[in-house]
């Protein structure tokens, strides 16, 4: 990054921090830090909310360069701050990892911090996800320091699933000094992977229990139907509704109601950790139905970083297939030659097929994503 770009990069930095910090109730917490000025270092966390780098970049003095899927690049306005404004390190679906290390690389050697999210996406149901392995690897290698992030109540403050954040939702932040240098060299990947994931670990729901903090708002639950599926009361799937604060079986009309402190009220489960485990054992053991729903279909150029619609169909899941159908689309997915699938926004389920890019745009992107899943593990 270039002077002028990096003077730039601060500039935006703070506009978008005062911006933040008036719509969210934001609370930092520093641990030890011992890392010296000047010096490069990793800063990782746990990935809540699609503004995780900007949150984490507000706890540091100048600017960790982020690195970002190559999905953040086919929107044009995020493009513009990632790119233009600032500095990012894309990350390209179907691309080997070797340039993105390559670019890492060459951020550390200029003495710039670089951000990465080991979970490469976003909490479905409020817990963190599964961390990429090879993250420890990279940690071992460069054996450079380590900072954590660790966030606390972004999944009540903004979801992945909800469209609107809640207004001045509080958000805490706790920063701390994960590993430094000198003890990264006397350590195994394994060790570095399970202190990482150990580090940064936090169910919103469990912190929530002690921490009794509100949540008040507006639709809180609309849109939760993108990642939750399966009814615990009937064991039906794909019959789920959401609207305003409150989330419907349509099968046996079981109706749960959101409270002030991010818990549902009214079902088996009161949270969507464990709602969510329980569903996904439901579609194992239910792959053989058959399922039809909307989408729009899209096809990417990552090289060009650009996404174009092939038109809205309807899509058939049946017999390890989806079957895509319109007047003017007739494709077939056979899911076991899916690879890179993942869950990328709130409506979008994206993979790689036969070397090309899809995704689909719908309200099921949870349940096309554990589809694929459970049955490529059979």
């Amino acid at each position: 990054m270039n002077r002028l770009k990096y003077s730039i990069s601060l500039i935006v930095k703070v506009i978008i921090k005062v911006y933040l910090l008036r719509v969210f109730k934001v609370k930092y917490v520093f641990g030890d830090i011992n890392i010296k000025k000047g010096n490069p270092y990793f800063l990782v966390g746990n990935h809540v909310l699609l503004l995780d780098a900007f949150f984490s970049n507000f706890a540091i003095k100048g600017y960790a360069v982020p690195v970002v899927n190559s999905f953040v690049y086919t929107n044009r306005l995020q493009k513009i701050v990632v790119t233009k404004l600032s500095d990012s390190i894309v990350k390209r679906k179907g691309q080997s990892d070797i340039q993105t290390i390559r670019d890492i690389k060459k951020h550390i050697k200029n003495g710039r911090p670089v951000a990465i999210y080991p979970e490469g996406n976003a909490t479905y149901h409020g817990d963190t996800i599964e961390s990429v392995y090879s993250t420890a690897k990279l940690i071992k290698y460069q054996k450079i320091d380590v900072l954590c992030v660790k966030t606390k109540g972004g999944y009540f403050a903004k979801p992945r699933w909800r469209d609107k954040r809640i207004n001045r939702a509080f958000i805490e932040l706790e920063t701390f000094q994960l590993f430094n240098a000198s003890e990264i060299k006397e350590m195994s990947v394994e060790d570095i992977y399970k202190k990482m994931i150990d580090s940064y670990y936090q169910n919103d729901y469990e912190w929530n229990k002690k921490e009794q903090i509100e949540y008040p708002g507006k639709n809180r639950l609309l849109g939760s139907h993108r990642v939750i599926y399966g009814c615990p009361n009937c064991n039906s799937i794909n019959q789920i509704e959401s609207y305003g604060d409150s989330i419907r079986c349509k099968s046996c009309d079981t109706i749960g109601k959101i409270n002030n402190f991010g818990f549902i009220e009214n079902t088996k489960f009161d949270n969507f950790v464990e709602w969510g485990s329980y569903q996904e054992r439901i579609l194992k053991d239910n792959l053989d139905l058959e399922l039809h729903f909307d989408i729009e279909l899209y096809k990417f150029d990552l090289f060009k970083f650009k996404k174009y619609s092939l038109g809205k169909a309807r899509l058939k899941y049946s017999d390890g297939q989806f079957l895509i159908n319109s007047d003017k689309i007739s494709k077939v997915f056979d899911i076991n030659r899916i690879i890179g699938e993942v869950y990328s926004e709130a409506q979008d389920f994206s993979f790689d097929y036969i070397d090309e890019t899809f995704m689909f745009r719908s309200e099921h992107p949870k349940l096309l994503l554990d589809i694929t899943k459970f049955n490529k593990e059979e």
